[in-house]
């Protein structure tokens, strides 16, 4: 509610034509930043630009126990690039949250610092935060709904039946996921088996997942686009018998093929997200997925636009 309130004073200061101008979000993700311009009014979420960079703070934390000096530079040089951006956009207030690495680092309230010398409000999501900024990304905030949000390090389940947030957050994002099971593997089938099992085991620890009306997939995008026929993200729906044939079609790979399938660009990204979605639809009972293309950030700048109204 502070955040809310934050946020929301943030924006009443400003004169009033730049109220109804975009606002900029940066996702400080585990593996990713995205710095995302868009406006929340109405109900429509219109995104404006996006624009992503690689920093590998998860990586880095996995390394050192802590986020390094070196690390907190190159978050420090990213911010400001980031802030400058914003501010020649005209998108105004700048917001900013930390994920998983973040939370996971002994040290993470330095990048906490630091956004505030350049004049940008960054929170560390909690594990509720998280999954609160996943529900409005995947719903607009609307009940009803299913969101899985497939990040680098952890995955979010989170649904709000009859208006209450629940949500179960566990550490199989797609980067854990791919050292886990599927880099050094030489079988494809034995791997998703083993990563499946887990997945099962967290999905039964997540029943309000269960008889939404939609079910809908955050960060899937590179999911679709390294191993499914080429299609607009946003608004596609694909089905389990879809997902299940093309995770099929992998795990009856020989182990020649599997070994070339892993030199494919992005396919640590693409691969532990195939086998997640097709298993967690099973598990909860849907038969298709609704796909979109806003992420975590995304769910700050529709916080914002709700608070406003």
């Amino acid at each position: 509610m502070v955040r809310l309130l934050l946020l929301f004073f943030m924006v009443a200061s400003l004169p009033v034509e730049a109220r109804a101008d975009v606002m900029c979000a940066i996702d400080m993700g585990s593996n990713s930043f995205r710095r995302i311009v868009a406006s929340f009014e109405n109900g429509r979420y219109t995104q404006q630009f996006i624009e992503a960079r690689t920093l590998g703070v998860g990586d880095d934390v996995a390394r050192n126990g802590r986020i390094s000096d070196p690390k907190l530079d190159e978050i420090r040089a990213t911010l400001a690039a980031f802030k400058r951006a914003c501010d020649k956009d005209g998108a105004a207030p700048v917001a900013a949250v930390g994920t998983a690495a973040f939370r996971d680092a002994p040290n993470g309230t330095r990048a906490v610092a630091i956004a505030a010398q350049l004049g940008i409000a960054m929170e560390i999501a909690t594990e509720q935060r998280e999954s609160e900024l996943a529900y409005l990304a995947g719903s607009l905030g609307r009940e009803g709904y299913a969101v899985i949000d497939n990040g680098s390090r952890s995955i979010e389940l989170v649904s709000r039946p009859a208006g209450m947030l629940r949500y179960q957050v566990f550490n199989l994002g797609y980067r854990v996921a791919y050292e886990s099971f599927f880099a050094k593997a030489d079988h494809a089938e034995a791997a998703a088996a083993a990563f499946r099992s887990l997945l099962l085991e967290q999905a039964s620890k997540a029943p309000f997942m269960k008889g939404m009306k939609t079910l809908v997939g955050v960060e899937f995008g590179e999911m679709a686009a390294g191993l499914l026929p080429p299609a607009p993200l946003e608004g596609r729906v694909l089905t389990l018998a879809q997902l299940q044939q093309k995770l099929h079609e992998i795990v009856a790979m020989s182990p020649a093929a599997f070994r070339e399938l892993k030199t494919r660009k992005d396919i640590d990204r693409a691969l532990p997200r195939l086998v997640a979605v097709a298993t967690l639809m099973e598990a909860f009972g849907y038969s298709e997925i609704l796909f979109t293309e806003r992420e975590l950030g995304a769910g700050l700048i529709i916080e914002a636009g709700i608070t406003r109204k």
